[in-house]
């Protein structure tokens, strides 16, 4: 009989979310595999990355814990990982507007972003310049 060995990773070297989003809903491994109609090994092993996190793996999991499947990802691996759940629904509600809307929302995001800049960041850009711009634009 032959023992394995299981390394316990730091969640912020973990290959994917799937222990910490697990214990945030104070989740046992059996709990989850139960929900996800699969062993408490299996669990153990997906949350180490072995096996690798497969999208029928993702769906079923995601699933179990009630979150979408991309949530399962690390946050670096994800790109909508370090979105609140107000931007989520934000990008829901473009997703779901009419084309044209969506257009007009893209223009005024794009002339809000221009009136954003406060006298601090102008400041710092003026800061930033080198000395010779800095004479140039006093030239001017």
């Amino acid at each position: 009989m032959s023992a394995d060995i299981i390394t316990l990773i730091p969640m912020d070297q973990s290959p994917n979310r799937i222990r910490e989003l697990r214990m945030a809903e104070g989740m046992s491994q059996e709990e989850l595999a139960g929900r996800a109609r699969c062993s408490k090994m299996q669990i153990s092993g997906l949350e180490r990355g072995k096996p690798e996190l497969t999208v029928h793996w993702m769906r079923r999991i995601a699933d179990a814990l009630g979150v979408h499947p991309a949530e399962l990802l690390r946050k670096d691996d994800n790109p909508h990982g370090a979105a609140t759940e107000e931007e989520r629904r934000m990008l829901a509600a473009f997703r779901e507007a009419p084309h044209a809307f969506q257009h007009q929302l893209i223009a005024m995001s794009e002339a809000v972003a221009t009136l954003t800049d406060t006298p601090a960041q102008t400041a710092a850009q003026t800061a930033a310049q080198t000395p010779a711009k800095q004479a140039e634009k006093k030239r001017a």
